[in-house]
């Protein structure tokens, strides 16, 4: 153990012997005692959670050693015990290079107190150093190779340590070359030794062991179940520090802490300081919440760590992939459509859901529904795949003649037949029809099947098949021929002849048939892109009549088997008697937002081998939310219509601008790529649901007289007026009973970029709501959704802002925009104003810059945890309010100024409860350097120390209300007076007043029995974390900024205070803070006399 900073311990000391005439041993031990008749104390070299550790004289030997004496507080507690001397044996097992060496440990018999003699070293702790700054690469590869060495053995044996942190390595003042020690295995797992008799593991139940700052998140939720990964996760959050002089993990309380280990996503390395290409990557594997994405062993981690040196990643241990060669995977391009993928890397590629893995594991899933960029044809792709390697790769035999016969023989888009030639109305009406698209589509399978088996045709065209056309025989003699070409064909006919053709050859192929002995699997793809120019119905009806003919052939024999993808918007919007029968055989895609982040992640680590949070770099963006930023995927999701397809699309881009990726970047790319592309092509992808949207020149026009992205129902109604020419009393009048009333919008709406509002949770009275894939399509042409507003989609905004004219298009700032997102009941306000603000831009300009920052002020203090009723009145009551409403009315602007007070409202004025809203003075106590006394005296022994400072409280200065603050306390007085009075009394109360920072506001809040809340009481939280940098005035002669142990006062505090009780306060200067309209001035005491 270390002798840097040694020092006298203030106790009295006493000897262990126990000879005649001396006093009755005693358990505290110190300078000149000797602890189990070898080791002589010497001097305290520091303090820990579970004892003090001395440095001592070896009596035998002569040389010098560490002592740790257990804390004799806690000598009595067997648990304690058990584990102080666990920590002894698990070092002893441990003996190597990189751990601290154990020379002797056992009970002192005089006193009774356990002990452990160890290696005394020479040197400082890695938390030490850091508190000089970070580490260069070189540094921290070496201290960490040393880590790793001692917790690879470790783990080897079974140990898991649990409580690695800085302060428990130590690097030594070697001549030889620098050196690292792993300290302090008193919590270690023991996966065969650590059990009582009972087998308890030797820790407090549910006790959260070790620093919380480096603790995995699993070890947060059950210290009992970790296992070797924790202290990876501990290594990377260690590694992190040394490289950037921060921790990952911050906040402001234990609770603030935990969360963010827990579910948030940390600034990148690279967003912090200079770092390796790669770290972030590095990084992200070993703190992955998941246990199994992180690295596999102590060995693995090191080896990628130092691997950066060079450049270059490591090769994950057991990750590989099938293909052979990683870096062609990493260098091709993304793929956004299945024919752009290798039929090998189908299996990396495909992320299964419930709904995936049930339609490619079962037998009785043969048709898949969803909407265009589901990944249809991929999943129909995957399951002929997986179905040829068991019926082909199996036998061994050629294709023609294999048990199961594959139609088509190649992948099914392959053989797709091509876009309809143009037909005319007669063929129009023919496949408008369920019935007679059921009759084609069971003609062509039959014809199909009996192509590709020429046992069923014999030589030549037997006499039966004599009513086929030129072209139809000519397809059986001797060339197999597909489905889909069958329909073609048959559609090259009259109407008349195509059902002379079905009618006339309906036995003949039935007969046929019925000789099959083997199977034949048929594969139909993409039929939704070759009928797309056809009206709605027929384009309906082809493909539901193709899964029912499927569905009815397959029935009637066992031997054959037919998978086919079909449009969502098709399978849904036709009927059937035998409907309900195709649902169980139907596989529905859909995908939750979570799993869309999984498979997105899953994607990225197969192309670019990152994972998505390091494939970006950024964790949060600020476009689009006006107070703390929104997620980065949160960000792409809202810009896509819910699709696969849509976020390949935006990664892919992303992907090209990835080496200049920066914030700017990355939003400026995700809206033009999802203007430019994704919102452009859904209206080609919905056109038979179309009559106005499909023609470019008719949707320029109407997208742009959309005035802004937030639209009313007359906003809807002027704008169907001004698109069709004609004015509100015809709408009136004549409008709603109209052919083409709301049609551009009904339209708008089945294409996902028009949203509404839908009933939230009691939480939220409102949702967004946007049609999603998996919804079907009314089509109707004159009802929308019943809805206070409607919402144009991010990507339709940035589409409309880029089309010419573009700039009297206005988007509403302070709401987010997008699918499933809350609508809190005060935006309806910062909507109206907004609206007021847009009818009048000649004069709107100037106010609207004033009008803007208070919601952004209101947006702010909200993100803050503040209420949002508290917030609007506190702004209500701010300078800036009051002097623009004074500015409206001179203007005579009364409807602005009117919504300005809807969402602003003043205090009423009717009398209210006497403890509703009071002025009270606040004390906030805050402990200074909170991380390092947990640290150095414990978890548990700072939680003692915050109750002393609570019963001070409590006891002696009688406050109306305490309330915890995690490291610190919020004290609640009717006066001034006895608000310093108990800063004093606190003073007094502690060893060292240094370790207190104390802060005193007045104002007006309101109470609770439990709880103190309102705008001032964030103020009071600012005015503690008062900076240098937040000075706008310099101080008077000889002040500075507040100083622990001295108390800081705000303007308020010092105006209510009496005259004489002022001269104890100096001026430190005015301070623009967050929260405050203007610079806060702010007192410090004088002196710091008790």
């Amino acid at each position: 153990m270390s002798d840097e900073g040694a020092h006298r311990p203030e106790d009295p000391t006493v000897s262990s012997a126990g000879g005649s005439g001396s006093p009755a041993p005693k358990s505290r031990l110190g300078p000149g005692d000797v602890v189990g008749e070898r080791w002589r104390i010497e001097e305290l070299l520091r303090r820990g959670g579970m004892g003090r550790v001395f440095r001592a004289t070896d009596l035998r030997l002569g040389g010098p050693a560490a002592l740790k004496l257990m804390d004799p507080a806690i000598v009595g507690t067997e648990k304690a015990r058990a584990r102080f001397l666990l920590e002894a044996q698990t070092a002893a097992m441990l003996r190597g290079t990189n751990v601290v060496q154990v020379l002797d440990f056992n009970v002192d018999a005089a006193t009774q107190v356990p002990y452990i003699a160890m290696e005394l070293l020479r040197g400082e702790d890695l938390a030490e150093r850091l508190a000089r700054g970070p580490l260069s690469y070189e540094e921290t590869a070496a201290v960490i190779g040393d880590v790793c060495s001692a917790i690879g053995k470790a783990h080897r044996m079974g140990i898991v340590h649990r409580d690695l942190k800085p302060a428990n390595i130590f690097l030594v003042d070697d001549d030889e070359r620098p050196l690292c020690k792993v300290l302090d295995f008193g919590i270690v797992k023991l996966e065969d030794l650590g059990l009582d008799r009972q087998g308890a593991p030797q820790t407090d139940a549910g006790a959260t062991l070790g620093t919380v700052s480096y603790m995995s998140p699993e070890q947060i939720a059950n210290a009992r179940e970790v296992d070797g990964r924790a202290d990876l996760w501990s290594i990377g959050v260690i590694t992190y520090e040394c490289m950037t002089g921060r921790r990952p993990f911050r906040g402001e309380s234990l609770f603030e802490l935990v969360h963010k280990i827990c579910f948030d996503v940390p600034v990148a390395p690279s967003r912090v300081a200079d770092v390796p290409g790669g770290f972030d990557g590095w990084f992200a594997r070993a703190t992955h919440r998941d246990r199994d994405r992180r690295f596999a062993s102590a060995r693995e981690l090191l080896d990628a760590l130092r691997a950066l040196a060079a450049g270059r990643s490591a090769e994950p241990t057991g990750k590989k992939r099938p293909d052979s060669d990683r870096d062609a995977a990493h260098t091709q391009s993304w793929a956004s459509d299945a024919n752009q993928i290798d039929i090998g890397a189908l299996k990396d590629l495909t992320f299964k859901n419930a709904v995936v893995r049930e339609f490619l594991d079962s037998a009785n899933k043969h048709f898949v529904s969803g909407s265009k960029g589901l990944g249809k044809t991929l999943l129909l792709t995957y399951k002929r795949s997986v179905l040829s390697e068991i019926y082909l790769a199996a036998t061994g035999r050629e294709r023609r003649h294999a048990a199961v016969q594959f139609i088509p023989e190649g992948r099914p888009y392959l053989d797709l037949m091509g876009d309809l030639l143009t037909v005319n109305q007669g063929r129009i009406d023919f496949m408008s029809g369920l019935h007679e698209c059921k009759r084609l589509w069971s003609f062509s399978f039959r014809l199909s099947i009996v192509s590709y088996q020429s046992a069923l045709t014999g030589a030549g065209v037997p006499e039966d098949l004599a009513p086929l056309s030129r072209s139809l025989r000519g397809l059986l003699q001797g060339r197999p021929v597909e489905p889909t070409m069958v329909v073609k064909e048959l559609l090259s006919l009259t109407v008349r002849q195509i059902n002379q053709v079905i009618d006339a050859m309906d036995g003949p192929l039935e007969r046929r048939l019925r000789s099959l002995h083997s199977g034949i699997y048929i594969f139909v793809d993409k039929l939704d892109q070759a009928l797309r120019r056809l009206p709605r119905a027929a384009w309906i009806h082809m493909q539901a009549g193709m899964i029912e003919a499927a569905w009815d052939l397959m029935n009637a024999n066992r031997h054959v088997k037919i998978f086919a993808t079909i449009r969502e918007e098709a399978f849904s919007a036709y009927e059937s008697d035998i409907k309900t029968n195709l649902y169980g055989a139907t596989s529905t895609l859909r995908y939750a937002k979570h799993e869309l982040f999984e498979l997105l992640d899953k994607l990225t680590y197969y192309y670019e081998r990152l994972p998505l949070r390091e494939f970006i770099h950024l964790d949060m963006v600020s476009a689009g939310r006006s107070a703390r930023g929104e997620g980065t995927f949160d960000f792409l999701y809202r810009h896509t219509l819910g699709r696969p397809r849509d976020l390949v699309i935006l990664a892919s881009e992303i992907s090209r601008n990835r080496k200049a990726l920066d914030e700017r970047t990355f939003t400026q790319v995700v809206q033009d790529k999802s203007a430019g592309l994704l919102v452009a092509n859904i209206f080609d992808e919905m056109r038979v649901f179309l009559e106005v949207l499909c023609h470019p020149d008719k949707r320029a026009k109407f997208l742009a007289l959309l005035p802004c992205d937030v639209l009313t129902h007359d906003d809807l109604v002027e704008v169907w007026c001004s698109f069709h020419g004609v004015d509100r009393a015809y709408f009136d009048a004549h409008g709603r009973d109209a052919d083409d009333v709301y049609h551009p919008f009904r339209e708008l709406y089945e294409c996902g970029v028009l949203g509404v509002l839908g009933p939230g949770t009691a939480a939220e009275r409102h949702v967004q709501r946007f049609r999603q894939p998996h919804d079907a399509v009314v089509g109707s042409r004159h009802e929308l959704p019943r809805s206070r507003y409607y919402l144009l989609h991010p990507s339709l905004r940035a589409l409309i802002e880029s089309l010419p004219g573009g700039g009297r298009f206005h988007a509403v700032r302070g709401v987010v925009i997008g699918h499933d997102e809350p609508w809190p009941r005060h935006w309806d306000l910062v909507v109206e104003v907004q609206r007021e603000l847009f009818r009048r831009p000649e004069d709107g300009e100037e106010i609207g810059e004033v009008v803007f920052s208070l919601i952004d002020r209101l947006m702010a203090d909200i993100a803050d945890g503040e209420a949002a009723d508290a917030a609007r009145r506190a702004i209500a009551a701010s300078p800036t309010f009051a002097r623009l409403s004074a500015h409206l009315d001179r203007l005579r602007w009364d409807d602005l100024h009117f919504a300005l007070l809807e969402l602003f409202p003043a205090e009423q004025r009717e009398e209210t409860e006497p403890t509703d809203r009071i002025e009270v003075a606040m004390l906030l106590i805050d402990i200074v350097r909170s991380t390092d006394m947990i640290r150095s005296i414990g978890d548990t022994r700072f939680v003692d120390h915050l109750h002393r400072l609570r019963s001070a409280l409590r006891g002696a200065t009688n406050p109306r209300l305490v309330k915890g603050t995690g490291d610190g306390y919020l004290a609640v007085y009717p006066t001034m007076t006895r608000a310093l009075e108990a800063a004093r009394v606190l003073r007094r109360a502690v060893d060292d007043p240094a370790q207190l920072r104390l802060v005193v506001h007045w104002g007006l809040v309101r109470m609770s029995d439990h709880d103190v809340i309102g705008a001032e009481v964030h103020r009071l939280f600012r005015i503690e974390a008062v900076t240098e940098e937040d000075r706008v005035e310099e101080p008077s002669a000889g002040v500075t900024l507040p100083r622990p142990g001295r108390v800081t006062l705000s303007r308020s505090a010092v105006a209510a205070l009496p005259d004489a009780a002022r001269a104890d306060f100096r001026r430190a200067g005015a301070f623009r803070l967050k929260g405050f309209d203007e610079p806060e001035a702010i007192w410090v005491e004088a002196g710091a006399g008790p």
